[in-house]
């Protein structure tokens, strides 16, 4: 397996039989089938292992992984991340993003001065927001068309109004 992609976060063991409640970042537009290859990041530990199921419901995913067997095993994998090779990723909606697609990118102002570079990204409740990184300073700029004006996946550019929000 290359290059792996985290698209969730297993929260809590669900059931006696080793099932999980997964956070789940792909807003449903990847369906992890059963038999697709996953890799289980830990705390000093990477576990490949194989989904079982992935079934979505009352705004959670619940995920059957094969290396829980049992509550116990399961709840060993709270806080794990769960990622995929970025080859078995479904091109996104034109106006949906991985966050792997951002973090690296070059950031623009509208007048074409450079503003930095993506470092990472988080959640803020009612939208994500960029992290950028321009010299000695970081600053952050809400991933909203206000301020992201275009992104162009080619060019690897962000272009945004701002040199810092």
């Amino acid at each position: 397996m290359g290059e792996v992609v985290t698209i969730g976060f297993i929260r809590r063991p669900h059931g006696l039989h080793g099932e999980v409640v997964v956070t789940d970042f792909t807003e449903g537009f990847f369906e992890p089938g059963p038999g697709l290859e996953v890799v289980l990041l830990g705390p000093n530990c990477r576990t490949a292992t194989a989904v079982e199921s992935w079934r979505r419901g009352e705004g959670v995913v619940r995920a059957k992984f094969a290396c829980f067997g049992d509550r116990d095993a399961a709840e060993e994998g709270r806080d794990w991340a769960v990622a995929v090779a970025a080859e078995s990723l479904p091109a996104p909606p034109d106006d949906v993003y991985y966050e792997f697609e951002l973090v690296g990118l070059a950031v623009e102002t509208t007048t074409g001065d450079d503003a930095g570079k993506v470092v990472k990204m988080y959640g803020a409740g009612a939208h994500d927001v960029l992290v950028i990184e321009a010299g000695e300073r970081t600053y952050d700029v809400p991933f909203v068309k206000a301020h992201v004006i275009s992104i162009e996946r080619g060019a690897k550019i962000i272009i945004t109004p701002y040199g810092e929000v």
